[in-house]
C-alpha cells in the first residue's frame, strides 16, 4: 500500500486480477489483429454516373440542328420578296384615234346604212312614178313642171340619203369609242387582275413559306421539350442509384468498423472495474518484524498505538533503525 514500509527482503508484486486477466489479455489480442489487418478497399462505386435516359438526351442535344424547313422558308421567302420587287405595270390601253374609230366603225357600218339607202332609193322611185302618173293624167307628162317635180324628187333622195349616211356615221362613231373605251377598260381590268393575281399568289408563296417556317420551330420546341423531359426523368434515375450508392457505401463502412466498435464494447465492459491486484512477498520477519506483523503491519501498528510512522514507533520501542521512509 502507499506509505507503507516493508520488511527487509519483501517484495512487492503488480499485475491483473485473476478474474479480468483472461478478458483483458483476449480483447487486447483482437485489438492487435485488427490493427495489423490491411485496409479493405470499396469495391462498389462512389458516384452514380449518367443514368441511360440522360445519355438519351445528352445524344439528341448534341445532335441537334436547325430544322431544313426552316432554311427552305428563308429561300421561299427571298425568292419571294426578289419576285415581288421585279413587280411593274405595263399599260396594254391605247388611244381613240381615227385609225381606231375606223377599225370599230367599217365592219358594221356598211352593213346598217345600205338597207337604209336602198329604202329611201325604192322611197323616191315611188314618189317619182306617181308624179309622172299625175303628170300624164293632166298631159303634162315630159314638160317643165315634171322636170321640176323630178328634179325635187331626186333632191329630197339626196338630202335621205345624206341624212341616214350622217346619222349613220354619228352612231357607229359614238357606238365605235364606247366599244373602244368599254374594250379598254376590259384590258385594264385584265392587266390588274393579272398583276393582282400574281401579287396574291406571291403573297399566298409568302405566307407558306411562313407557315413552314413555324412548323419548323414547332418541331424544334417539341423535340427540345422531349430533351428537356428525358434529362428531368435521368436526373430521378441518376438520383435514385446515388442513394444505392451512398447506402452500399454506408453499411460497408459500418460493416469494416463492426471489429473495432465489438473491441471497444468489450473495453466499455470493464470501464471503471478494479481489474489491477498487487501481491506482497514478505521476506525472513525478526522479532520486531513479527511483532509488526502481528499488530497488522507498519504503518497501521503504528497508528494502532499512537504513532504517526513506523520510525517513531521503532523510536518508541527503544529502537533506531535511522530515517524512517
Amino acid at each position: 500500500m502507499a506509505g507503507e514500509t516493508l520488511p527487509t527482503g519483501s517484495t512487492n508484486t503488480q499485475g491483473l486480477a485473476d478474474y479480468a486477466a483472461p478478458y483483458i489479455t483476449g480483447y487486447l489480442g483482437q485489438a492487435q489483429a485488427l490493427s495489423q489487418s490491411p485496409y479493405q478497399v470499396y469495391q462498389g462505386p462512389l458516384t452514380a454516373g449518367q443514368s441511360n435516359l440522360q445519355n438519351t438526351a445528352f445524344q439528341g442535344l448534341g445532335s441537334l440542328t436547325v430544322p431544313d424547313s426552316i432554311g427552305m422558308a428563308a429561300n421561299t421567302a427571298g425568292t419571294i420578296g426578289t419576285a415581288a420587287q421585279g413587280l411593274n405595270y405595263t399599260p396594254t390601253t391605247q388611244s381613240f384615234d381615227a385609225i381606231q374609230a375606223q377599225n370599230y366603225m367599217n365592219p358594221y357600218l356598211q352593213a346598217s346604212l345600205n338597207p337604209q339607202l336602198d329604202e329611201a332609193r325604192r322611197q323616191s322611185q315611188i314618189t317619182q312614178q306617181m308624179n309622172a302618173g299625175k303628170m300624164t293624167q293632166a298631159g303634162a307628162f315630159g314638160g317643165s313642171r315634171g322636170a321640176i317635180m323630178d328634179a325635187e324628187t331626186q333632191r329630197s333622195l339626196a338630202n335621205t340619203q345624206a341624212n341616214i349616211t350622217g346619222q349613220g356615221y354619228n352612231t357607229a362613231f359614238n357606238n365605235a369609242q364606247q366599244q373602244f373605251n368599254a374594250d379598254q377598260q376590259r384590258k385594264m381590268q385584265e392587266a390588274q387582275y393579272g398583276a393582282g393575281f400574281g401579287l396574291q399568289g406571291l403573297q399566298t408563296g409568302l405566307q407558306g413559306a411562313q407557315a413552314q417556317g413555324q412548323l419548323g420551330n414547332t418541331f424544334n420546341t417539341a423535340n427540345l421539350a422531349n430533351l428537356q423531359a428525358q434529362l428531368a426523368g435521368g436526373a430521378q434515375q441518376r438520383g435514385i442509384t446515388a442513394e444505392g450508392t451512398a447506402a452500399d457505401l454506408a453499411e460497408f463502412e459500418k460493416q469494416r468498423q463492426y471489429p473495432y466498435q465489438q473491441v471497444q464494447f468489450q473495453r466499455d465492459m470493464i470501464s471503471g472495474l478494479p481489474t489491477g491486484s498487487v501481491t506482497n512477498t514478505p521476506g525472513q520477519l525478526s522479532g520486531i518484524g513479527s511483532l509488526l506483523s502481528v499488530l497488522g503491519g507498519g504503518t497501521a501498528a503504528a497508528g494502532a498505538l499512537g504513532y504517526k510512522n513506523v520510525g517513531e514507533l521503532l523510536k518508541g520501542l527503544g529502537l533506531d533503525l535511522g530515517p524512517s521512509s
